[in-house]
């Protein structure tokens, strides 16, 4: 399949209530030029792509970029305003969590029915002790100024990183899948915090 044909694929269109144009965005109709209540759209429907972790990138920051203009309260006045400004912070957000691998996969287990982080905390045993250790090493080499340990354990700590982001990419994916596959994306996903937080003490 080609790009442009995955595009095509992710693109949602919906049509105007006001002028039966096509909308790429339920927000916004880039015809008349309405604006829409985005409350109780999930992110993916708010920039017009069809709920999936595969999303392309660029077309992403495309689509977010055309519907922001659409919506920013310069083009709507004081009657709009307010809208203008609310589905503004909406759609901010949701591009800050779509175009976050990490964040993507999260909202989008979460979405489709997965455990959240409150629900399950399940960390592997050997992500704990690691991280501990890694996190030790740091502090030490912290307080003697040891610069070789502290770049040891960056690159540690990156190579980690890169194993349990290839994992989360792998099973999300495969989302919606069956519990146990949502159990072990949300077990990755908790895990990947814990190194994560080693970069705020390098």
């Amino acid at each position: 399949m080609t790009a442009e044909a995955d595009k095509s694929k992710q693109a949602v269109t919906v049509k105007c209530a006001s002028c039966n144009g096509p909308m790429s965005s339920p927000a916004f109709c880039d015809h008349c030029r309405n604006l829409y209540p985005a409350d109780g759209l999930s992110h993916f429907e708010l920039l017009g792509f069809e709920p999936s972790y595969d999303i392309d990138n660029q077309a992403l920051r495309q689509k977010y970029l055309q519907v922001s203009r659409g919506v920013h309260p310069d083009h709507h006045g004081e009657s709009g305003s307010s809208l203008s400004l609310r589905l503004s912070a909406q759609l901010n957000e949701a591009n800050r969590i779509l175009s976050d691998p990490v964040l993507r996969a999260e909202y989008l287990l979460e979405l489709l029915g997965g455990p959240s982080a409150a629900q399950d905390r399940s960390v592997p045993p050997e992500v704990l002790s690691t991280t501990l250790m890694l996190r030790e090493e740091i502090q030490e080499a912290g307080v003697t100024g040891d610069n070789a340990v502290l770049n040891d354990c960056r690159t540690r700590v990156r190579e980690c990183l890169a194993v349990l982001l290839a994992t989360i990419s792998d099973l999300a994916v495969q989302l919606p899948g069956d519990d146990d596959l949502r159990s072990e994306l949300r077990t990755a996903l908790n895990s990947v915090k814990y190194y994560q937080r080693l970069f705020d003490v390098l």
